[in-house]
């Protein structure tokens, strides 16, 4: 237990030190616009994380919205770089969630008990499809799966725009967790996501399969590992995750169709991934620190401070190259020892 203990403490460590850094790459930036670094970053912070109801809004509250979406991002990239597939298909598979969650949303009538789940299989089935799609690809034809994702996200926006989709039904609304805020349900199913990636990657035969085809395919195919089974699989459970990324964007906070996300860009799935060490509890963390940031930079740094918001997206950045500095010395450091 003591070890157990240890173990989660020294990767608490570990994972803020890509933080830290960040924090004084990004005083610079700071300086050069201008401003003092420290009150700076306390603006952004409280704007972030705070909940002293200043101006009407509790940050906190809004920053758990954010960091929803980005949640099931992460875990979708978490999945599928476990299994060895280097995917940036998130924003794609989002997509293609978001639309079929709005489409029943918007034309099944229901009753309010389950309009919603509906909805939300819907974009579960659908993501996951679009996320076979490259798995395909790259395991019968041998298209590699950074240009096949990359491409195969406007080719989703093409497609999901082709159909008309009306405003969501009110009883396919996701039930808010505090009245009067937009921090749904989803919360909580992002919350079990987490739950279930770690125990379906680390304690399922299927996700043993999926990481020993990824560390050592060969090895895992004399095994009796199938061929191409494990990174279908992982596709598949990747694409329904991003899938749900854009369902609980369009059914818990804007109600209708929409074709870009406010709290999730292109690339936070890979970057909340990364930065949280491909782990879903590193993922989770990453995402309420990622969208405490985004909102914070709004409020805190554009409002209060009169610094650009594009700061936080510089931190965010800066976040991530420390992310992979960190592990790149982790890895050549182990390989010092031996």
């Amino acid at each position: 237990m003591q070890k157990r203990l240890r173990v989660i403490f020294n990767r608490g460590i570990t994972l803020l030190i890509p933080v830290a850094g960040s924090l004084l790459a990004g005083s610079l930036l700071i300086w050069l616009a201008g401003e003092k670094a420290i009150p700076t970053y306390i603006n952004l912070f409280n704007a972030g994380f705070s909940c002293t109801k200043w101006a009407g809004r509790c940050a906190l509250l809004t920053t758990l919205q954010f960091a929803t979406p980005l949640v099931f991002s992460g875990l979708s990239a978490v999945v599928a770089l476990r299994a060895g597939f280097f995917s940036i298909g998130q924003a794609g598979q989002m997509l293609f969630g978001a639309a079929a969650a709005a489409w029943v949303g918007a034309h099944l009538g229901m009753h309010p008990a389950i309009h919603p789940a509906t909805a939300l299989l819907a974009a579960v089935l659908f993501g996951a499809l679009w996320g076979i799609v490259p798995a395909l690809l790259r395991e019968f034809i041998g298209v590699n799966e950074i240009i096949s994702t990359l491409l195969l996200n406007p080719i989703a926006g093409f497609l999901v725009g082709q159909v008309w989709i009306p405003r969501i039904s009110e009883s396919a609304y996701l039930v808010p967790l505090v009245p009067g805020t937009k921090v749904t349900v989803g919360l909580l199913l992002a919350l079990a996501a987490v739950i279930s990636v770690y125990l379906f990657l680390w304690r399922s035969g299927k996700g043993l399969e999926i990481r020993n085809n990824a560390q050592a395919h060969k090895f895992a195919v004399y095994g009796g590992i199938k061929k191409h089974a494990p990174v279908l699989t992982a596709m598949a459970v990747s694409g329904a995750l991003a899938g749900l990324a854009g369902a609980v964007e369009v059914l818990g906070v804007h109600y209708r169709f929409v074709s870009s996300f406010s709290a999730v860009n292109d690339f936070d799935g890979l970057i909340v991934a990364f930065a949280g060490y491909l782990h879903p509890i590193g993922a989770l963390v990453l995402s309420v620190l990622l969208g405490g940031l985004r909102s914070g930079a709004i409020v805190g740094l554009q409002i209060r401070s009169g610094i650009p918001r594009e700061l936080g997206g510089a931190l965010i950045a800066l976040m991530l190259i420390f992310a992979a500095m960190h592990s790149f010395y982790r890895v050549n450091g182990k390989h010092g020892k031996r």
